[in-house]
């Protein structure tokens, strides 16, 4: 499978932790990412870390830039793994995605791969995966990414970016402040 991002290592039927195969392969945070072994679910990206494969040794500085360390520690990036978290938005069904919970958590081992455009457009369509996502953590900077792809995936769609800004409005009726920082959030 050459499109994936990555593989499954814990599963529930609301989140989902990966890990990437290469470090620049990587899903960017706030991407639309599906598991591909049933149950199929669509999910937001909602952090992505790179940290030493074995947790009792640390990574240390060398003083180098990326090149020379490269060239001189190349075994460097074996020991060094790449997981990505996301919550889950919705599932496949007989008739398509639906923006609900999987009944069973995706596969241990099942494979992530990138959501299509028409995968994205079909899930966001109705404004209610922002609620999920804003329950996420960190909030949101993951909201504003997760709205930036979504957008991405209707380009010249303004009617979409506007449904989405006043579902966020309504979301945040009583915290404008954090209202107004999400917006700016979300400007290309």
């Amino acid at each position: 499978m050459d499109d994936r991002v990555g593989e499954v290592l814990s599963s529930s039927t609301v989140a989902c932790t990966a890990q990437a195969p290469a470090s620049e392969l990587a899903p960017d945070l706030g991407a639309f990412v599906v598991t591909v072994s049933p149950p199929e679910a669509l999910g937001v990206v909602t952090a992505v870390r790179v940290a030493g494969f074995d947790s009792h040794r640390r990574p240390l500085a060398y003083g180098l830039p990326p090149d020379e360390l490269e060239r001189q520690q190349p075994q460097l990036r074996e020991l060094l793994v790449t997981e990505f978290d996301l919550v889950l938005l919705g599932a496949c069904e007989l008739d398509g995605w639906r923006q609900r919970l999987p009944a069973r958590p995706p596969r241990l081992h099942s494979f992530v791969r990138l959501a299509t455009a028409a995968e994205v457009r079909t899930i966001t369509a109705q404004p209610d995966w922002l609620r999920t996502l804003a329950a996420a953590e960190p909030r949101d900077d993951v909201l504003a990414a997760a709205i930036r792809a979504a957008a991405a995936a209707r380009p010249g769609d303004r009617q979409h970016l506007v449904q989405t800004g006043r579902a966020l409005a309504r979301l945040w009726a009583d915290d404008y402040e954090r209202l107004q920082a999400l917006l700016r959030r979300v400007q290309p």
